[in-house]
């Protein structure tokens, strides 16, 4: 894991998961420093005055503020975004989030999770990758999780012709064009986890 401290930011209308996630948090062997966040106007402000590496907060919070989301992601683009999946899902809202915990998970599970995540974030301007850009490994990274191409240009804000763009360079790079192919791909070279294809897989196109 990066050995600098960590910032993180909870956005969580419970003060029941907030208290837990921060005693989780607190007691663990992750160096951070941890701020409350009420509401999602509060976190743009907080982005302003801090240098905030990740944010946890419940996807649903958040429905109806996907443009606010979007330009959050923008303008900070070093920002992780974990959603707390409590059992009701908006996959389209998901596709936002770089990762996904849930209130089941063992206390070991989300900080190897959020550790990971952070490595993974530290490490992939530096992953071989058979010379894949940062770029292609972003949409690499969503095509693994089951993404369709309309909802990786939406994630990414770019259009759908990019994104084809830049699945025809990856499959040239690697050799490869089946997304059970690029998942083992993708796990070979630490780009994920085996943890981060738990959910089903959805069509493609």
């Amino acid at each position: 894991m990066s050995k600098k401290r960590l910032h993180i930011a909870i956005l969580v209308y419970s003060p029941i998961i907030y208290e837990g996630l921060y005693t989780i948090l607190s007691q663990s062997d992750v160096d951070c420093i941890i701020y409350k966040v009420d509401v999602l106007d509060d976190l743009e402000e907080l982005l302003r005055d801090n240098t905030i590496d990740l944010l946890i907060t419940n996807p649903m919070q958040l429905v109806n503020r996907e443009k606010d989301i979007k330009k959050i992601k923008k303008n900070f683009p070093d920002l992780l975004l974990a959603g707390i999946n409590i059992g009701v899902v908006d996959h389209t809202l998901l596709s936002l989030f770089d990762f996904s915990i849930t209130i089941f998970d063992t206390v070991e599970k989300i900080i190897s999770q959020i550790k990971r995540s952070v490595n993974n974030t530290d490490n992939h301007s530096a992953l071989p990758s058979d010379n894949l850009t940062e770029r292609e490994i972003h949409v690499l990274t969503k095509v693994v999780h089951g993404l369709s191409n309309k909802e990786i240009a939406d994630s990414l804000h770019i259009s759908i012709h990019t994104v084809t763009t830049h699945r025809k360079n990856i499959a040239s790079k690697t050799g490869i064009r089946s997304e059970s192919g690029l998942t083992i791909y993708a796990l070979s070279k630490n780009i994920i986890s085996i943890d981060d294809i738990e959910l089903p897989h959805h069509s493609q196109e």
